[in-house]
């Protein structure tokens, strides 16, 4: 990257610009421009122009901007030069090349103070705002858009403002605040709105879809994205046309609405490749991918999944090869070709690991860091007290100081051996949950790709229903390795990650809403395991039969503990129904079973009821551990 960039500085410093190859349109504009006189009419001209071919070609831009900064220098139009070098970060932005864009933008900005120009350095701060995002460091992407909406709201830019709001609720986005996000978002639309700025409220309103989509809101986002794409189509350029359409194409593909997605993502793509338009290409390429996997074809899927793995690989993004290798697996084992799939399944599996690893060096760094530097400021100070008791405190009050000190420190060694023992007792017990996951997920990943070769619906039934199992205590184990405390697990978070797993598993994320009423409970690993069974046995069996031929419902879970502290669960639904049997041992599923001796093993005994509205089953366990 940065020896590309290198000769094409070269390159600009010991030629004319203009003799660089342009195309037909930008060729035009270049004998235009020679036959005026160089003065700074002729700068903005050449400006206008490059703005223009930013829509239209990348490389004519480039050109062009190139040679109004050399025109600029030329002249000593000082307040030029950082506009020139903005527009050739946005250039290198838009090229795919994120490192040399903010080495650029740095540059703009630093013109832009020098002149006191703080409308052009808040435009600035917006753009690097925009690489730090995109390479995912969002902390200093958030400093940044907060920075530029300060800067506008004290110049009085409304616009600006307007765009400011849109950029926090971009960030927002990336840090996965989604609610916060569309906040935000909604704000810059409405205020586009006022001001009469269609193209900007455009981007407010793919911003919205997006949030939407994560709040599974789908239908709204699908109005939002309709609105931004028919905005685009009227006002701008190929790429924003290009960036609607995908964005469109997502939520067609969360509605699973897949061949109006395909077709959405295929333009986006050809759109993307006759501007330039790098990074969206290997979006579309994916997308498209997906969605043929979605569709059941395979073999249409996995040349374009294998083209969007070499581009991902070259951009190092972690969390991106994860999903591609996901993907990629999911092509294999469709096309009946395992040890493929087995192969991409492992290789997520290890990037997997070596994201989580990153976040945790990256916590323990800084932890060492702060530490650190206490015990330097703890030396520090211990240094001048001991000065100062030199000057005023006897030799015999210094030697018992010293004896005191020489103990303090001894207690300290040990405190010290202590605490890294503790330290490595806790890395290991959550390598331990860790591995026990990725284990489960194996399994689960395993009867994942054999229920594709079988048709029998019972022993397909069976096979999704152990893979649910095994999924449920996989996320025990998960929630053990990421939390705080090792013997714990939240019920709360738990169990609305599990009905949410569940609902996704059968499909009805649409017709079917979990209500959860969860008393705050952390219970131990011992008790939250055989609980997460149960449940997970009784919310199936509403999914599966409380909802039949498209009907809609919604599913109840109570947990809490009485007045007696005896921990209650109850299930039910307003669904169907079916006939309750008098005694739950008397039942021959292996469910039923299941969710029996589950019960007696924390002293509890399911209670059935047929209710007007539905179906549930309450159990009062005595025998259970809180942590």
């Amino acid at each position: 990257m940065r020896k590309f960039t290198f000769c094409l500085c070269l390159i600009f410093s010991i030629a004319p610009i203009f003799t660089q190859n342009l195309t037909p349109q930008a060729d035009s504009l270049r004998r235009a421009v020679e036959r005026l006189p160089d003065d700074t009419s002729k700068i903005r001209v050449v400006f206008r122009h490059a703005l223009f071919l930013d829509k239209v070609n990348l490389l004519d831009n480039l050109i062009f901007l190139k040679n109004g900064q050399q025109l600029a220098q030329k002249l000593g139009a000082t307040a030029w030069q950082p506009e020139f070098e903005m527009q050739i970060g946005r250039n290198h932005a838009n090229s795919g090349r994120p490192d040399s864009a903010l080495f650029h933008f740095v540059q703009a900005r630093t013109g832009f103070q020098k002149s006191g120009n703080q409308r052009g350095e808040a435009a600035v701060l917006s753009r690097i705002r925009w690489v730090h995002n995109y390479l995912g460091d969002y902390e200093k992407a958030l400093q940044f858009a907060i920075e530029t909406l300060s800067i506008y709201e004290k110049i009085g830019d409304e616009a600006g403002t307007a765009s400011a709001l849109g950029n926090l609720g971009d960030v927002l986005y990336s840090q996965e605040k989604y609610q916060e996000s569309a906040d935000y978002f909604q704000k810059s639309y409405d205020l586009n709105k006022k001001l009469s700025r269609p193209a900007e409220a455009a981007v407010a309103a793919q911003g919205l879809g997006f949030a939407y989509l994560q709040l599974k809101m789908f239908e709204k986002a699908l109005g939002f994205q309709n609105e931004a794409l028919k905005i685009r189509r009227e006002r701008s350029g190929p790429r924003d046309v290009a960036t609607s359409l995908n964005a469109r194409g997502n939520a067609f593909k969360y509605l699973k609405r897949y061949p109006e997605a395909l077709q959405d993502y295929q333009e986006s793509l050809k759109l993307a490749r006759e501007s330039g338009f790098l990074p969206l290409q290997k979006v579309c390429t994916s997308n498209i991918g997906h969605v043929y996997n979605l569709l059941g074809e395979f073999g249409k899927a996995l040349p374009y999944l294998l083209a969007s793995q070499i581009e991902i690989e070259k951009d190092n993004r972690l969390d991106n090869m994860v999903e591609s290798q996901m993907l990629i697996a999911d092509a294999y084992a469709g096309l009946g070709r395992f040890d493929s799939a087995y192969f991409f399944r492992s290789r997520q599996l290890v990037l997997s690991d070596s994201l989580l690893n990153l976040e945790n060096q990256k916590t323990m760094s800084e932890l060492q860091t702060r530490y650190e530097t206490n015990q330097k400021e703890v030396k520090i100070a211990g240094q001048g007290a001991e000065i100062s008791r030199q000057k005023t405190v006897i030799w015999f009050v210094a030697g018992i100081l010293a004896l005191v000190l020489m103990g303090g420190f001894f207690l300290f060694r040990l405190n010290q051996k202590l605490n890294k023992r503790n330290e490595e007792k806790e890395f290991l017990i959550k390598e331990i949950h860790h591995r026990v996951k990725n284990n489960l997920q194996v399994l689960s990943s395993l009867l994942h790709l054999q229920s594709r070769n079988i048709h029998d619906e019972a022993a397909l039934d069976a096979v999704r229903e152990g893979q649910n199992r095994v999924d449920a205590m996989g996320l025990i184990h998960q929630k053990l390795y990421m939390g705080e405390n090792l013997a714990a697990v939240e019920m709360q978070d738990y169990l609305q990650n599990l009905g949410d797993t569940l609902l996704d598993s059968f499909g009805l994320d649409e017709r079917v809403k979990i209500k959860y009423l969860l008393y705050p409970l952390h219970l131990d690993v011992d008790t939250a395991i055989p609980l997460g069974l149960i449940i997970n046995e009784l919310l199936t069996n509403s999914l599966k039969y409380a909802f039949p031929d498209g009907r809609t419902g919604e599913v109840e879970i109570k947990l809490w503990t009485d007045e007696n502290r005896k921990l209650c669960l109850q299930i039910s639904d307003d669904g169907a129904g079916k006939p309750a049997p008098a005694d739950a041992k008397n039942s021959t599923g292996f469910g039923s079973k299941l969710v029996q001796i589950l019960s007696q093993k924390l002293k509890g005994k399911p209670e059935i009821f047929q209710t007007e509205n539905g179906y549930s089953t309450f159990i009062r366990f005595e025998n259970f551990k809180m942590a």
